[in-house]
């Protein structure tokens, strides 16, 4: 652990490069559905067509991140965090190169196989170099992308596409990732690797196949026309071969996840409540396009332009985030944070054209000011009471989660909406999307409601 005062001043830099990777990644993964009008017409096919590179992509990301640690320990985090680096830039470059759809998809595979480890050796780094004190601070550093790339990926898909080509959406992940390689070899530890237990290889095809099966899922079910009979016989195998593998790692001596982290209470609040919050507040990102768009009318330039005042609530709120947790407990901040989300997300569901526009832009700033408050304080108490010997495997499983709540988000937003469309017609199906997340957020409240009052003061200054 790192304890100095001059190695401290380090990890401000490397927490913003790990911010930087992960704003290039979930921006990547953000813009593709934007522009997948413009790419099936490239390639004479059907924009739902173009969904295989974004599942593609999710799929492959979530059947590695759990290798992503015991390869660390093996390799050495700067080898494979440059390796991870160095494949996603190929695979962005070849992706602009793609002149079909089956290329495109290899080429987003190849993509998510750098992903997978990119992002989590480098938060894993981070989490590895910090005592608790200093927590709040990195976490403050490397939460900011997962809140402001599904925003801003709208401006600038818009952007692209109108004064571009849909090619530039993964150019542009080139020179990011050269600057990323150049400032890494300077400020990047050097933790070599070292003798590590055998790879858990039946926990790492439980886990692969369980997470594919069921992420294949959930984009079915995300999908405009559901094939119920696929769907149900996804989920059925994917839970057949999850629940023997929960099974496995629990009982195994040297597990690919170490399970038993989810005893710890702050710990496991993250992977419920936590997961349930980053469900709810990924709805207004992918479904706030739409609604300006298909009931407004407005065009894609000025739906972007509008929901920039979302993002830039999110950064803007975000300067408090650190002084609310030095000051206040945990757990009353959590509760305020859903309970002022839910309010906020139903009338974003009910609003018409003819809102007025700097109260459109007040409502926007604010409901993103409460969003990254929300994600920060449980990105923040997850790793309150983890030690270092189970870090690597609690890295795992937040990672996971994380990717998990995109999808799952993508998927209830579709179905409210499909069910809203068929329940109360096209001008409400809006409305029921909202609803769902609100929904989805009054039951976060159950585990927070039982957190201790005390939980996460090791982190408070």
């Amino acid at each position: 652990m790192i304890n100095s005062s001059s190695k401290r001043l380090e990890i401000g830099p490397v927490a913003f490069l790990v911010a930087g990777l992960m704003f290039m990644q979930f921006l990547d993964g953000a813009i593709l559905p934007i522009a997948a009008p413009t790419i099936a017409r490239s390639f004479h096919i059907l924009s739902a067509q173009v969904g295989i590179c974004v599942t593609s992509y999710i799929v492959t990301v979530l059947v590695l991140i759990p290798i992503s640690a015991w390869l660390a320990d093996k390799f050495g985090v700067r080898l494979i965090l440059f390796t991870s680096i160095a494949i996603f830039m190929l695979g962005s470059l070849l992706c602009s190169l793609s002149n079909n759809l089956v290329e495109l998809t290899a080429m987003r595979i190849l993509q998510g196989i750098g992903a997978a480890s990119m992002v989590p050796v480098g938060r894993l780094i981070l989490m590895r170099s910090v005592d608790k004190s200093q927590v709040i601070r990195v976490i403050s550093y490397s939460v900011w992308p997962a809140l402001a790339a599904p925003v801003v990926a709208p401006v600038v898909g818009g952007f692209i596409i109108a004064h571009a080509s849909w090619h530039w959406i993964f150019l542009v992940n080139v020179p990011i990732g050269l600057i990323a390689l150049l400032i890494g070899i300077k400020i990047v530890p050097r933790v070599p690797g070292g003798k590590v237990e055998r790879l858990d290889w039946l926990g790492f095809y439980g886990c692969a196949l369980s997470l594919g099966l069921l992420v294949l899922a959930a984009a079915n079910l995300g999908s405009p026309h559901i094939n119920l009979v696929s769907t149900l016989l996804l989920l059925v195998v994917g839970i057949g071969i999850g629940l023997p593998t929960i099974r496995h790692l629990r009982r195994s001596a040297e597990p690919l996840i170490d399970l038993s982290v989810l005893k710890i209470q702050t710990f496991h609040l993250n992977c419920t409540s936590g997961l349930l919050f980053r469900v709810a507040q990924n709805t207004p990102p992918f479904v706030l396009p739409l609604l300006f768009q298909d009931k407004f009318g407005w065009s894609a330039e000025r739906a972007g332009g509008v929901l920039f005042f979302y993002m830039l609530g999110n950064l803007v709120f975000k300067v408090f985030t650190t002084p609310l947790m030095n000051k206040f407990r945990f757990k009353p901040l959590l509760l305020l944070s859903i309970l002022l989300s839910a309010p906020l997300t139903l009338i974003l569901g009910l609003i018409g054209s003819s809102i007025p526009f700097i109260w459109l832009t007040l409502l926007l700033l604010f409901a993103g000011g409460i969003r990254t408050i929300g994600m920060t304080l449980f990105n923040t108490i997850t790793f309150a009471d983890t030690n270092q010997e189970v870090m690597a495997h609690a890295n795992t499983i937040t990672n996971m989660v994380q990717q998990l709540a995109s999808v799952i988000a993508v998927a209830i937003a579709v179905i409210a909406l499909n069910l809203g469309r068929v329940l109360a017609g096209t001008q409400n199906q809006f409305t029921f999307a909202f609803s769902s997340a609100v929904l989805v957020l009054a039951i976060s409240l159950w585990n927070v409601t039982s957190l201790p009052g005390t939980a996460g003061d090791s982190l408070r200054k």
